[in-house]
């Protein structure tokens, strides 16, 4: 771990600057990177890299990193399990792993609320076969479902009310299913895009597909789910638009900045999916009321609208 990097952020966190009234504070994006097994943060407005070793992961080859609280809980789909990690790099336990885990090849995972979503394809360690494992936010395992219109799920987005999933096989490349495991029809399937793993919003509520097979970063359509535009992106696996407009995009070289018209390498080890991470330890109740009861709201609030597909306001290692 750089203790650099906490200098950078405690800086961050003491002399934050202002966004419309709010504090904007130690808020980045991550990257598993599956070669070296570590965790690797970006800045959120440009994509420069802040740190290309905040800790070591525990391998496993680590897919997705996400924040749940005050922990980063990390996929891991050859390991069989989600580990949890604390800010600082402490391993705080895990979910899943060993021959009952319950979990078999998983890769990108998705929130609802207090529900975490994690993609399952396969039966071994008891594993319940292919679709979305479910966990409350402390862990605790709330059921499963099957996503046959989805039969290799690489990654769930809450859109719209109901769920986005990609898969890695045939039938479609992206499939809606309610939270509850219903299917709703097929978002996207075409011969521009084929195997999609991770998807994200773009600001205005479009969504940004990485296209693993069919070697680019597609923008679909919030409603029909139609192609709208697509770049170059050989091996596609993450994506995440930035706050300057450009794209961070991933694959098995590293991580790559689309300005528009090209695509620069910025960083070089196994890119996987991206995600926001906010280093700001999340105040207990007792905190807030002494705050009178308002919640700063920066970067990360803004993101988890676009978690959300609203528009903000102002196992085979592959």
């Amino acid at each position: 771990m750089n203790p650099r990097f906490w200098l950078y952020a405690l800086f961050t966190l003491m002399f934050g600057w202002s966004l419309g009234g709010s504090t904007v504070s130690a808020q980045f994006i991550m990257m598993p990177d599956s070669t070296n097994n570590r965790l690797v943060l970006f800045d959120p407005f440009d994509g420069s890299l802040v740190n290309s070793n905040l800790f070591g992961l525990g391998g496993g080859t680590p897919i997705h990193a996400m924040q749940v609280g005050n922990e980063i809980w990390v996929s891991e789909q050859v390991g069989d399990r989600v580990s949890r990690w604390a800010f600082d790099g402490t391993l705080l336990g895990q979910i899943g792993g060993g021959p009952t885990g319950g979990l078999d090849n998983i890769r990108g995972m998705g929130r609802v609320g207090n529900t975490i979503y994690v993609t399952n394809a396969a039966t071994g360690n008891t594993a319940p076969g292919i679709g979305l494992v479910m966990y409350d936010t402390n862990g605790v395992f709330q059921g499963f479902f099957a996503t046959p219109n989805a039969p290799s799920p690489f990654g769930v987005l809450d859109h719209q009310g109901h769920l986005l999933v990609s898969s890695s096989s045939a039938n479609d490349d992206i499939h809606r299913y309610s939270y509850t495991g219903t299917s709703l029809g097929t978002f996207h399937n075409s011969t521009a895009l084929n195997f999609v793993e991770q998807m994200d919003f773009a600001p205005n509520g479009d969504i940004w597909a990485a296209g693993f097979s069919s070697n680019n970063v597609a923008r679909l359509d919030p409603d029909t789910g139609a192609l709208l535009s697509s770049f170059a992106a050989s091996g596609a696996r993450g994506v995440f638009q930035l706050g300057n407009g450009n794209v961070l995009w991933t694959n098995g070289s590293g991580a790559h900045i689309f300005d528009g018209a090209s695509s620069t390498q910025i960083y070089t080890g196994g890119g996987r999916y991206l995600d926001f991470v906010d280093f700001t330890p999340i105040p207990e109740p007792a905190t807030l009321a002494v705050a009178g009861g308002t919640i700063m709201v920066g970067l990360a609030t803004l993101h988890r609208q676009r978690r959300r597909g609203r528009r903000p306001s102002a196992k085979t290692a592959l």
